[in-house]
């Protein structure tokens, strides 16, 4: 086997998984859960690096991050691909 990672096609078979499995409609979900079906498409057992491909997909935006209310955790989602690209955007109107 090549020692070598060919990053973008791991990250290509863990979406191509996760869409498949309609993985958005499970909300937000612990890492561990995440780890687990890493570990499962792409064969690797390492955890260092299950979670270097893991933050690769983050800074992509393929998960979003949420942090739960009082302790140091998170929670993340998997970003339906499908979506249309919004941007949210806040705005204050006040009446006088």
């Amino acid at each position: 086997m090549d020692n070598k990672l060919n990053i973008d096609k791991i990250n290509s078979d863990i979406i191509n998984y996760f869409t498949k499995k309609r993985a958005w409609e499970y909300e937000f979900i612990r890492y561990a859960t995440i780890k687990k079906s890493i570990s499962y498409i792409t064969k690797i057992k390492k955890v260092y690096l299950i979670r270097k491909i893991f933050l690769s997909l983050v800074d992509d935006g393929t998960f979003l991050k949420k942090q739960n209310i009082g302790v140091r955790s998170y929670l993340y989602k998997f970003k339906n691909p499908n979506e249309a690209r919004l941007e949210k955007k806040n705005i204050t109107i006040v009446f006088e």
